[in-house]
């Protein structure tokens, strides 16, 4: 008897009265695609690491993934047995999210909400890879946010996220790609104010024999790690000071903190 796939259940947080415009909205069908011709090798290798890591911090268990995208990190996780909830906020990553998943066959919790709106399940390990944080604006808004995922890890769990690097952030054009069949600039430029920066992308190319284009623009900002490890520590979790120069290369600061 044939197994019938079973269609992912995405959660909507069900406050939420209107939906805005979110960075990658627009490209959520591309995003892979878009990111493998950016980096290549390199992205591949990067998520392969990241999951070695995990693998190491939590062997087994419940993983909350916040921003998690097109599920590059659950959907893996999910084969290996882990137990996973994936939080995005875009609508367009979401789907993307969605249609692999049903593609797989896995079972992931899915909310496309944002991080502060997250109500439901608890986690040994929660995750926010791959500059999730810095897409929090405003002091009131991180704030927010990390006091939502402390309050969702269990006793004794972890969160592991990375924080961009300085370098990263007065690159200024981080992509410059142009061949017969894709083309891509990214750049960021300052808002001289409070270390936030908006980002700016144009991409065009052909993507399963079909051709396309989007733009996209939102902010970002640069957060010390200090600013992390004091709302970490007044939620209750701890820098477990364990350093992880597998990504050094990265741009980013990876950084593990333990809930006691």
């Amino acid at each position: 008897m044939i197994k019938k796939a079973k269609v992912p259940e995405v959660m909507p947080h069900p406050k939420r009265q209107t939906i805005m415009q979110q960075p990658h909205d627009n490209w959520g069908t591309y995003y892979d695609f878009v990111y493998e011709q950016t980096f290549g090798s390199f992205y591949s290798n990067l998520t392969l690491e990241t999951l070695n890591v995990i693998n190491q911090i939590l062997p087994k268990g419940t993983i909350l993934d916040f921003g998690a995208g097109t599920g590059r990190l659950s959907l893996p996780l999910a084969e290996q047995g882990y137990k996973l909830i994936a939080v995005e906020k875009s609508i367009g990553m979401t789907n993307n999210f969605k249609g692999k998943l049903y593609r797989q066959n896995s079972e992931i919790e899915i909310h496309n909400c944002s991080i502060s709106e997250y109500k439901k399940g608890k986690a040994d390990l929660a995750i926010a890879l791959f500059t999730v944080i810095s897409y929090s604006i405003t002091e009131e808004e991180l704030s927010k946010n990390i006091e939502n995922i402390c309050k969702h890890i269990n006793t004794n769990g972890y969160f592991f996220f990375d924080l961009p690097n300085t370098v990263f952030f007065n690159t200024g054009r981080l992509t410059n790609i142009e061949t017969k069949t894709f083309k891509r600039i990214v750049e960021l430029t300052s808002n001289n104010e409070n270390n936030v920066y908006t980002y700016r992308e144009q991409c065009s190319g052909i993507f399963n024999g079909q051709e396309f284009s989007y733009e996209d623009k939102f902010k970002i900002r640069y957060w010390e790690v200090n600013t992390l490890d004091k709302l970490l520590k007044e939620n209750g979790l701890n820098d477990t000071l364990i350093s992880f120069p597998q990504f050094n290369s990265t741009g980013s600061t990876y950084k593990l903190y333990k809930k006691q």
